[in-house]
């Protein structure tokens, strides 16, 4: 394939203007220089070339006489072709690469991209006399990290379940805690003491049997880490007692402790191989459903846990794609099971199933009482938040968005009612608030940056001087990055309501603790310890809801919209639900064979 890169090298720089067919005159002095070779490299790449068919070769005769090179294979043709080749060996992003070095004025993305409609999904591939169950996944956004101390997004917590188990989890259908890596346990009257027994016969992918030590260790690391050290901030021993039983004994009641240890960071992890190898993450070994095989920029990839103790998987690959955001907007239809937050209006194939559904959380706008400037006065954030007109702006930006935001929950009893703007009071408070027009820098990543942009044209009008600093997943969280913002606008998405409405405010790091002062995070720690010592879940969101209460009354909080959530599956693949991270569960998907037709599958 080097000579093909090669030849669009050539194209791109003598034949894009005239085009295929057409004699053109060089020398090989600047072959040599496009190609960065010598000139004797060039007469083997030349001779190469034209034995490949792709170029016609004259030299020149005599002092004066140039050669001639004709091109004989359309650009765009030999460009898909090679984005096609690095596709099926997994190089994606090389692939996108490629076409936009050498993609202006083609339309080889789009077709790449509608190409790749049937790439990806599930398929049924031939490997010597077996057949094969694969999932080829895309997503438009990165595994950041599978280490547990340090899970922010909802995507890379996926990843780590699909890799490794807690000790318990939670059943959302039945509203209750389930075994897993634990098959029973007991709590004393307080709520202070848990105590965990272990399953016999779960192994590691590496063969080595669960013990007490690795749930011992997987709680301990976690303590003062920045994304994940909040969940065990109470735990003031963990103690193992003989080879499977666990005692955790907490400084406060936490009737809420079982919830917590359902989460992605509270995996267990085989002690003696975190321990002795940095990288562990990199390459990491659990003793979830699937095992991990290879992880590239591009690229991650999982075979079947066979000894998996809830049961063998029924794929037996995944490979989650990570291709570029541009990408999406080409995307029509996909030939796959799909849960993508990023992508908007697609429709399914005819027959396919749809599940849509209201997500679980808001989009909301934060301010940094850290940070001098307009928004530390209340006026001021009151009247932003009065000024802004949710109904109009789901109106105008359409798409996911569906409902204004009231809240950090969801509320069908809610959802009837518009928002309309209250401009005059708004105008009273921003004069109230002294802003004469200094502006207000509003930090966004990813997809929010179209709903900022919609902000600053809309608070315009009103005076409000906006500048959008957009970032990167990555560059979001450095320290000095989120310091310098006046307010955040992001979303928030709740997969475990209680644990996750406590995460906000708990969890270093988070946009929301990281923007609130001192003084309302000590009043919220309280109310989060009050919270955790009610038996009662009813007692509990008592106490929670005074916190959205205040964060609504104070304006340190502008609740916008909520947004839905669409999955779109062939209806012949089963066991398809969408987890509490709004990503699919992949151990239970399996294929109907019997009633697909052989085209409905995709081939590779």
């Amino acid at each position: 394939m080097v000579n093909d890169e090669r030849y669009l090298t050539l194209y791109a720089s003598y034949a894009d203007a005239e085009g295929t067919g057409i004699p053109i005159e060089v020398s090989l002095e600047e072959l040599a220089d496009k190609l960065f070779c010598t000139t004797r490299n060039v007469k083997l790449i030349v001779r190469k070339l034209e034995e490949d068919g792709m170029i016609e070769w004259s030299a020149g005769r005599g002092r004066g006489n140039r050669s001639k090179m004709t091109f004989l294979i359309d650009k765009g043709k030999k460009l898909m072709e090679l984005a096609e080749h690095y596709a099926m060996k997994g190089e994606y992003q090389y692939a996108f690469e490629l076409i936009q070095t050498y993609g202006e004025g083609t339309s080889v993305r789009q077709h790449f991209v509608e190409w790749m409609n049937g790439h990806f999904g599930y398929q049924i591939a031939q490997e010597g006399e077996a057949e094969v169950d694969m999932l080829r996944l895309p997503v438009y956004r990165p595994i950041i990290t599978l280490d547990t101390k340090n899970l922010y997004y909802a995507f890379s917590a996926h990843m780590v379940k699909q890799l490794f188990n807690t000790l318990v989890v939670f059943d959302r259908d039945a509203g209750r805690i389930m075994p897993s890596l634990a098959h029973a346990w007991e709590v004393d009257a307080a709520g202070k003491e848990w105590t965990f027994h272990l399953r016999k016969g779960v192994l590691f992918h590496h063969g080595r049997e669960l013990v007490a030590e690795d749930v011992v260790y997987s709680l301990e690391r976690l303590k003062g880490s920045t994304a994940s050290g909040w969940y065990v901030r109470s735990v003031a021993e963990v103690e193992k007692r003989g080879v499977r039983t666990v005692v955790i004994k907490l400084d406060k009641p936490n009737w809420l402790f079982l919830r917590f240890l359902c989460a992605s960071a509270l995996s267990i992890v085989p002690h003696e191989l975190v321990r002795q190898d940095e990288r562990f993450w990199t390459h990491p070994i659990g003793t979830g459903p699937f095992r991990f095989v290879d992880w590239k920029q591009d690229r991650f990839t999982m075979e079947a846990n066979p000894q998996y103790f809830q049961g063998r998987a029924h794929l037996d690959g995944i490979m989650i794609a990570v291709l570029p955001e541009s990408s999406a907007m080409f995307t029509k239809s996909w030939e796959q099971l799909l849960v993508d937050h990023d992508l908007k209006d697609i429709e399914p194939e005819q027959g396919w199933k749809r599940i849509e559904y209201v997500c679980n959380g808001c989009s909301l706008l934060t301010w940094n009482l850290g940070k001098p400037g307009p928004q530390k006065s209340f006026a001021f954030r009151k009247a932003v938040d009065l000024l802004i007109n949710r109904s109009r702006m789901i109106e105008e930006l359409g798409e996911d968005r569906i409902y204004p935001a009231w809240g950090f929950f969801p509320n069908e009893d809610l959802y009837g009612m518009a928002f309309h703007a209250d401009c005059e009071r708004a105008a009273a408070l921003l004069k109230e608030s002294g802003y004469k027009g200094e502006p207000i820098r509003i930090g966004v990543y990813g997809i929010h940056e179209q709903d900022a942009r919609w902000l600053q044209r809309e608070l315009a009008a009103y005076g409000i001087v906006i500048e959008v600093q957009v970032e990167t997943w990555l560059t979001v969280r450095e320290p000095d990055v989120l310091r310098n913002f006046d307010c955040m606008l992001y979303c928030v998405v709740f997969a475990e309501d209680e644990v996750c409405m406590i995460e906000l405010f708990e969890q270093s790091g988070n946009f929301m603790r990281e923007q609130l002062d001192s003084e309302l995070l000590a009043w919220v720690k309280e109310k989060i310890d009050a919270a955790l010592a009610c038996r009662t879940e009813e007692e509990r969101w008592t106490q929670l809801m005074d916190i959205e209460g205040r964060l609504r009354e104070e304006a340190h909080v502008s609740f916008l919209l909520h947004k839905k959530l669409n999955t779109f599956y062939n209806p012949n693949i089963k066991g398809v639900g969408v987890n509490s991270l709004g990503w699919i569960d992949f151990k239970d998907i399996w294929l109907e064979k019997e009633t697909l037709s052989e085209s409905s599958v995709g081939a590779d």
